[in-house]
C-alpha cells in the first residue's frame, strides 16, 4: 500500500481528530497512486496516523477513514458506519422520516452525504474513493433503514467537479420515485429530488421551527433567498398576514406556490422572481417595511481566498435587509459559508447595523446547523452554518 508523509501542522491536526488533509500539508507520496486509492498516512518520523482515500488532483488530497492500522477499508466497514450513523439520529437525537442520515467526516464517512425523506434517500458523493463503492453504499443505506425504498443519486455540484467526477441525477437503487411530502414543525413541504443539493435544506430545520414563536397575527414577513419557501411557509402557517417570498429561480418559486397550497396559506403569500439585491433595493426606494426579514443566502465564500469579497456580499445583503425591518422588528440572518466563522459573521452584521443606524439585541443563543448535521469537535470543517435571530431598534 502506498504511503503519504504529511507535515507537522497536518499531523498535529490529525492527532486531534481532523479527517482531511489539504494538498499543502502533504510532504511527499511514496509509491504509485491513482485518484481514489487507499493510502497510509505517516508523520515525517514514520509514525502511523491513519488510512484514507487519496486524490492527488484535489485540494483535499487525503480523506481519512480510520486511525487503526488493522482496519480494512471495504464495503463491510461502510455498512457498519452507515448503520451506526442512522442509529445515532434515531435513538439519540430522536429523528424520524426526514433527517440527514450521514454527514461526511462527522460520521467517519468522508465524501458521503445521505438525506432521508420518508421512503426516499438522497445520496451525494464528493470523493473519488467513495465513488468506487457507490452501489455498495446505496445497498447499505437501504439495509440500515428498511423504510427506505428508493436511493436517488444526487451527484451534482462544485464538489463533484473539483474531484473530477461526472454529474449524475438518477434513481440508483429501488423504486422509481423522486417526490415526497415531509412534515416539519407545523408545516409540510414537498421534497423534489430535482431541486438543489440533496433535494431540501434540512440543516435549517430547527431554525425554521424557532421562527414560529416570533410570528404574530397581522405581521408582514419578507423571506429573501426563499428557495422552496422554508422560512416563508413556517411564517405563514404560524399566522403572518402577508409573507413575501423572493428567489431568482422560477422553478423554486413554483415550488413555494405548491407548498403554500399544501399548507392552505396561498392567500397570504406574495411571490417575486428576481435577484435579491435589486429586489430589496426597489423595496427600499418604496420605503417598504416588514415586521420580520429573513436572509438565508447561498454560500458567498466558496474558498478561503474569497473571504473578503464574500463578507462584502454578506454586508451588502444585511445592510439592505436592516433597512427593510421596522423598528421593533426581527432580522433572521444566516450564512452557510464554512470559511466564515461565527465571530466574523457577527462582526459583519454589527457593521451593517451601524451603517443602517440600528441597534441589535440577540433574541436566541447563537444558532447553527441541526444536530443531525453533527459538528465533530476536532474538525472545524464540519461546522458551517451560522444563524442569528436579532431584535432591531432604531438608534436613539
Amino acid at each position: 500500500m502506498a504511503g503519504v508523509i504529511v507535515d507537522g501542522q497536518a499531523a498535529r491536526a490529525m492527532e486531534k481528530g481532523a479527517m482531511i488533509v489539504f494538498k499543502k500539508g502533504v510532504v511527499r507520496v511514496e509509491g504509485s497512486v491513482r485518484p481514489g486509492d487507499v493510502v497510509d498516512v505517516y508523520t515525517r518520523g514514520g509514525k502511523f496516523l491513519g488510512r484514507g482515500f487519496i486524490n492527488p488532483n484535489s485540494n483535499i488530497m487525503i480523506r481519512l477513514i480510520t486511525t487503526k492500522r488493522e482496519t480494512v477499508v471495504d464495503k463491510t466497514l461502510f455498512r457498519e458506519r452507515i448503520r451506526r450513523a442512522n442509529e445515532y439520529r434515531k435513538k439519540v437525537l430522536g429523528y424520524d422520516k426526514a433527517y440527514r442520515m450521514v454527514y461526511g467526516e462527522a460520521d467517519y464517512l468522508p465524501g458521503l452525504i445521505v438525506d432521508r425523506f420518508n421512503d426516499i434517500a438522497s445520496l451525494q458523493i464528493s470523493s473519488v474513493g467513495m465513488e468506487r463503492f457507490k452501489l455498495d453504499l446505496a445497498e447499505a443505506v437501504m439495509e440500515a433503514e428498511p423504510g427506505i425504498e428508493t436511493v436517488f443519486e444526487k451527484n451534482t455540484g462544485r464538489s463533484r467537479r473539483r474531484e473530477g467526477l461526472p454529474e449524475i441525477e438518477r434513481v440508483l437503487l429501488g423504486r422509481e420515485k423522486c417526490r415526497t411530502v415531509i412534515e416539519e414543525g407545523k408545516a409540510k413541504f414537498i421534497v423534489d429530488m430535482r431541486g438543489q443539493k440533496t433535494g431540501f435544506f434540512l440543516d435549517q430545520r430547527e431554525n425554521r421551527i424557532a421562527l414560529e414563536k416570533y410570528i404574530r397575527p397581522g405581521m408582514r414577513v419578507l423571506d429573501v433567498f426563499t428557495y422552496t419557501g422554508g422560512f416563508a411557509i413556517h411564517a405563514a402557517v404560524a399566522g403572518a398576514e402577508e409573507v413575501v417570498a423572493v428567489d431568482k429561480s422560477p422553478w423554486a418559486i413554483e415550488m413555494v406556490k405548491e407548498n403554500a397550497k399544501l399548507n392552505g396559506v396561498g392567500d397570504r403569500m406574495r411571490y417575486i422572481v428576481g435577484s435579491a439585491f435589486p429586489v430589496m433595493e426597489e423595496m427600499i426606494k418604496r420605503d417598504e417595511k416588514f415586521d420580520v426579514v429573513i436572509l438565508d443566502p447561498p454560500a458567498f465564500v466558496q474558498h478561503e481566498k474569497d473571504l473578503k469579497r464574500g463578507l462584502r456580499a454578506y454586508f451588502n445583503v444585511n445592510y439592505a435587509g436592516l433597512q427593510l425591518v421596522k423598528d421593533g422588528g426581527i432580522l433572521v440572518t444566516a450564512s452557510c459559508s464554512q470559511h466564515v466563522d461565527m465571530q466574523a459573521f457577527k462582526d459583519m452584521v454589527i457593521a451593517a447595523a451601524a451603517k443602517a443606524g440600528k441597534f441589535l439585541k440577540l433574541l436566541e443563543p447563537y444558532r447553527t446547523q441541526a444536530p443531525d448535521h453533527p459538528i465533530l469537535m476536532a474538525s472545524k470543517d464540519t461546522e458551517y452554518l451560522k444563524a442569528l435571530f436579532l431584535y432591531v431598534e432604531g438608534v436613539k
